[in-house]
C-alpha cells in the first residue's frame, strides 16, 4: 500500500472513531421532511454483509430505481415503523438486529441534538 493511501486511510479511521465516541460531529447532516416531521440524515460508517450491499446495488441499476443507500434507508424505516418491506417475515434474530440498529441511530440523533442545544 502506498504511504499516501495509508495516511488517508488512517486519517479516515481516526475521524470515524472520534465520531463514534461523540468527540466529533459527522461531516454532513441533512434535514428533510417525512410525513410532517423533520428528519435529520446523519453520515455514519457501518459494516454490512457484501451480499446485502450487492443486492441493493443490483436493485439500484433498474430503471427509475432509487440509489442503493436510499433503498437501504427505506427498508430500515419500514421495519422501524412496523411495515414489512416484503412478504418474507423476519425471524426473531433479524427483528432484534433491526431494533438494535434503530435504537443506536436514534440515540446518536438524540446525542447530537443535545450537543447543538448546549
Amino acid at each position: 500500500m502506498k504511504k499516501g493511501t495509508f495516511e488517508k486511510l488512517k486519517k479516515s479511521f481516526e475521524e470515524a472513531v472520534a465520531i463514534e465516541k461523540g468527540e466529533r460531529s459527522p461531516a454532513r447532516m441533512t434535514v428533510r421532511e417525512i410525513s410532517g416531521k423533520n428528519v435529520r440524515k446523519v453520515r455514519i460508517n457501518i459494516m454490512l454483509d457484501e451480499d446485502i450491499i450487492e443486492y441493493f446495488k443490483q436493485r439500484a441499476t433498474q430503471p427509475n430505481a432509487a440509489p442503493y443507500q436510499t433503498q437501504i434507508n427505506r427498508v430500515l424505516r419500514e421495519l422501524v415503523s412496523g411495515e414489512r418491506p416484503s412478504a418474507v417475515p423476519l425471524d426473531e434474530q433479524s427483528e432484534a438486529l433491526a431494533e438494535r440498529i434503530a435504537e443506536k441511530v436514534a440515540s446518536r440523533l438524540h446525542r447530537s441534538g443535545k450537543k447543538k442545544a448546549a
